[in-house]
């Protein structure tokens, strides 16, 4: 097997994993909404969704989450009926312990994530009313999608991030760039074969019938 062969099985390993990471994040985004909205009506509170549900790369083909009754987000949820453009690093125009929150895929992007986990914690009174949905660390999405700073998960009332340093990023990407230039190399990079030997032509022969030899 030549090596542009097997980079590319590599290649093509690396993007199937990573989307099933998607699909499994697409379906943690729905399940959980699922429950938070359960949980909201259980206690008769609003339900604040953090991240608008039409902006992510896979979101704008299908929804795996609504907008709840408010919508948060940096810029704001366009097509939301209620929606907050709001910093979540700071206060938010919530009381304590008063709303149930869903956030999918947010904390990796904000400046401060503990200030923005001790802000939503602080408005949901609870880590029972806080769901949260994580981009899985080990991912490409997790260094390279753009705006990327942490890496981690938060459950159970703690939050466990780490910041993704460049080095990695550039590391993520040369690599996911070498695999596919590599994979790709026969169709755009000239013939390295050497050209074939050249074997010298044999000399011509020939016979002539009846000659003879003259001695002088």
């Amino acid at each position: 097997m030549q090596g542009p062969t097997i980079a590319g099985l590599v290649l093509g390993g690396v993007l199937g994993l990573e989307g099933l990471a998607a699909l499994f994040r697409f379906n943690a985004r729905s399940s959980l909404f699922a429950a938070a909205v359960a949980r909201a009506q259980a206690l008769g509170r609003p339900l604040v969704v953090v991240g608008d549900p039409d902006a992510g790369m896979h979101t704008r083909l299908a929804r795996a989450y609504g907008c709840g009754d408010v919508c948060v987000d940096l810029g704001g949820c366009p097509l939301c009926p209620v929606a907050i453009a709001a910093d979540i690093t700071k206060p938010l125009p919530f009381a304590d312990n008063s709303v149930v929150v869903f956030v999918a895929c947010v904390f990796e992007y904000v400046d401060n994530v503990e200030a923005a986990y001790a802000e939503l914690l602080r408005v949901a009174g609870s880590p029972d009313n806080l769901f949260v949905v994580n981009v899985q660390p080990w991912t490409l999405t997790a260094h390279l999608y753009p705006g990327a700073n942490w890496a981690g998960q938060a459950f159970a009332g703690r939050i466990a991030y780490a910041p993704v340093p460049t080095w990695r990023k550039a590391v993520y990407g040369l690599t996911l760039v070498g695999l596919a230039a590599y994979c790709t190399s026969p169709w755009w990079w000239p013939d390295s074969k050497p050209p074939p030997a050249l074997t010298p032509e044999a000399a011509p022969s020939f016979e002539v019938s009846g000659a003879q030899l003259v001695g002088g």
